[in-house]
């Protein structure tokens, strides 16, 4: 895989593109959201990673984690490569509430938040901060 970051994105959003292997594909990602805020995520065509899965994808394009404070969650992309859903995942980091504005905020950051992006809160119901739901 080759990780790249096409001049019409975020430099903060790498794109990793390797060999197609069999099996239904959606474009999948890993957002990473450091202690301090910094934020950066890396995107791919699922039957373009090895193993097909998110925690895979970040090792790829990241190695690892630079602190245990450090948090990986999976992405699922629209077709305009903005965020549908962002979940815990193969990542293993839940998504507690309190995460919840992070999350949001760095979505927006990198402009990848929609009106129908939902985050999947480990320890409650979902969060569709478009629609104002499970915001309270």
């Amino acid at each position: 895989m080759m990780p790249t970051t096409p001049a019409r994105t975020d430099p903060r959003i790498t794109w990793v593109h390797g060999d197609r292997h069999a099996g239904p594909n959606e474009t999948i990602g890993v957002l990473e959201l450091k202690a301090d805020g910094q934020v950066r995520a890396v995107f791919a065509e699922r039957v373009e990673v090895d193993g097909r899965c998110h925690i895979r994808l970040a090792r790829q394009a990241w190695e690892g984690k630079d602190s245990l404070d450090t948090r990986w969650w999976s992405l699922v992309l629209d077709d305009e490569h903005k965020v549908f859903t962002i979940r815990n995942g193969s990542c293993g980091d839940k998504i507690l509430r309190a995460d919840v504005p992070r999350i949001i905020q760095a979505l927006t950051d990198l402009d990848l938040l929609t009106r129908e992006t939902m985050i999947a809160v480990d320890e409650g119901g979902p969060v569709i901060p478009g629609r104002g739901i499970g915001l309270t």
